[in-house]
């Protein structure tokens, strides 16, 4: 087993050997779906295969023609329809043909997408994860586009129901002596402000533009005391001044969480179990992929 994989996987193939039980359901898997899941470098490396093919098929050729049949019908059957033609139908037949064509491109790569969401690797992988929770071991995270989940919240391929065992861990469950490593108190601050910001510009516009309305307003009209709209814009410029310093404060702190990401990536490899990582981890960890 190679001892840096290089990619932190939803859960190591030493803390799926660790329950005799769990070990002995995922060989049941692979033996069924024709992989071998313990395989750390080679399951790594396959899930990274098939998502960056997911991710071409969401940003191919056809997503391009659907979006763009789309804009061109959508003003082609505005301009169709604002002209008063005496035979509407006949005016708007050809956009309304176009936005079908464009239709059927998303339905399509719809299509696409689910077939390769049901590849036999990863209809096993969805089982061995759904077994290894069902188990109670430790899953760092489940990847959104395993499950198919786009922007909302169902998934296109879920993982499936998997009976939990009764009673706690098997008796024969070995440990082990590898821990993660904790976390610096760098990256519980990353996880606090990761989310927050992102509007600090726009507001900082918005006041700016505002005082600087009320500033005209009060020369023109010779108001002294729309004056006091100068104070908007002030604080504009606080609110700028306030994002710069949060985002950069984000930045040094996500250098941080990435470094922590790698530590958590080689514990694993050397049979740590790793928890499952809070939500601004799992976005950084989805731009790492």
């Amino acid at each position: 087993m190679n001892e840096n994989p290089g990619h932190l996987l939803p859960i190591g193939a030493r803390t799926l050997s660790a329950d005799p039980r769990l070990a002995a359901a995922v060989r049941d898997f692979g033996s069924t779906y024709g992989y071998d899941y313990f395989d750390d470098e080679t399951v790594g490396q396959t899930l990274a295969e098939h998502e960056a093919s997911l991710r071409r098929v969401a940003r191919g050729g056809l997503v391009w023609a659907g979006s763009l049949a789309t804009a061109v019908g959508i003003v082609w059957l505005v301009w169709a329809a604002s002209r008063k033609p005496d035979d509407m139908a006949v005016a708007v037949a050809p956009p309304a043909a176009v936005l079908v064509l464009a239709l059927a491109a998303f339905v399509l790569v719809n299509l696409q997408g689910r077939r390769r969401l049901r590849h036999p690797f990863l209809e096993g992988y969805r089982h061995v994860l759904a077994a290894a929770l069902a188990h109670g071991a430790p899953v760092t995270y489940v990847p959104a586009w395993l499950t198919g989940r786009g922007g909302g919240q169902l998934d296109v391929a879920p993982l499936p129901s998997y009976a939990a065992p009764a009673g706690g861990l098997s008796s024969g469950a070995r440990t082990t002596s590898v821990v993660p490593p904790p976390k610096p108190a760098e990256v519980e601050e990353y996880e606090r402000i990761a989310d927050h910001g992102g509007w600090h510009d726009e507001a900082g516009w918005i006041l700016v533009v505002a005082g600087a309305v009320g500033v005209g307003y009060a020369v023109v009209k010779d108001l002294p005391a729309a004056y006091a709209a100068v104070l908007l814009v002030g604080l504009g410029i606080w609110t700028w001044v306030s994002g710069h310093r949060l985002g950069r404060r984000q930045r040094e702190l996500s250098r941080q969480a990435r470094l922590y990401l790698d530590e958590l990536t080689s514990a694993q490899a050397a049979g740590a179990p790793v928890q499952e990582l809070s939500p601004p981890l799992r976005k950084l960890l989805d731009t790492r992929l």
